[in-house]
């Protein structure tokens, strides 16, 4: 059975919606398996998080899971996220739409979170798990007034050198009640 594999981007607290992760993507997902992840040098992993001008995220408060699960059991972890870079930049509206002024977050794995994925890579080689899943969780920390929506770009990269993977390209969330704390 091929991996199951899903990014959720998820902003806690503030609003709710889903995403589709671009096939392409999903592809180049599938011919990992839990093993090749064993592999993976934790200090190379980075994130790439994208939100429109005007809406800040709480990077202190992001954490990127992997979930691992087989006939052995199953494993998860958390793990932190710090800031390498933040800029201005811009993504693409769509095939009809201008580009969108962004502001951009390039994220490695904190110290503890590249702990957490050494020991579930401890985890792979001993009980050979079947699937895995990743997720990003991060919070906005500062939206601007009267948002009733929003559109996010998320991109991981498991080595330098490789390129990144659209895993949530322009999706589209809104916002189920007005937000608090812009």
């Amino acid at each position: 059975m091929r991996n199951f594999v899903a990014l959720v981007f998820a902003a806690l607290l503030l609003c709710a919606g889903c995403a589709s992760i671009p096939l392409s993507t999903a592809l180049s997902l599938s011919s990992l398996s839990p093993r090749d992840l064993a592999q993976v040098d934790p200090t190379q992993v980075r994130v790439r998080l994208s939100v429109p001008a005007g809406y800040d995220l709480n990077i202190s408060a992001a954490r990127l899971t992997l979930s691992l699960s087989g006939p052995a059991g199953a494993r998860s972890a958390a793990m932190g996220l710090v800031p390498l870079q933040v800029g201005p930049g811009t993504r693409s509206g769509g095939v009809f739409s201008s580009d969108i002024r962004v502001l951009t977050y390039l994220l490695a794995l904190s110290p503890r979170g590249a702990h957490e994925l050494a020991a579930l890579q401890k985890f792979v080689l001993a009980n050979n798990p079947k699937s895995f899943t990743f997720s990003v969780n991060v919070p906005f920390a500062k939206l601007p007034a009267h948002a009733r929506e929003v559109t996010f770009w998320a991109d991981l990269r498991l080595r330098q050198g490789e390129p990144f993977m659209r895993l949530i390209d322009g999706a589209k969330i809104r916002f189920e009640q007005s937000p608090i704390g812009r």
